[in-house]
């Protein structure tokens, strides 16, 4: 996967995701809907079957430091949620 910054204001910001669905763009939007600063996130893709997704945040601090910030957060939940999965199967 690779990104492209499409805006990069201070208190706008537009990623777009090329070699992936919208989901991992879903995933980081749901994370900033929990921040008071965020004032409008959104998933937007021109077209269904050739768009690219993009994330769309406005906010009234650094766009870019609270995407990270969510970013972040995220990497904790899943290290959190890998040590919770054992290392064998058990048949």
């Amino acid at each position: 996967m690779k990104i492209s910054i499409i805006e990069d204001e201070p208190k706008s910001l537009i990623i777009e995701f090329d070699g992936a669905d919208r989901g991992i763009a879903d995933i980081i939007k749901g994370r900033l809907t929990e921040s008071k600063d965020v004032e409008f996130v959104s998933v937007v893709k021109e077209h269904f079957e050739v768009g690219k997704p993009r994330l769309v945040v406005k906010s009234s601090k650094n766009a870019k430091a609270l995407v990270l910030k969510a970013i972040e957060g995220l990497e904790d939940d899943l290290k959190k949620l890998s040590s919770q999965v054992p290392d064998k199967q058990s048949r």
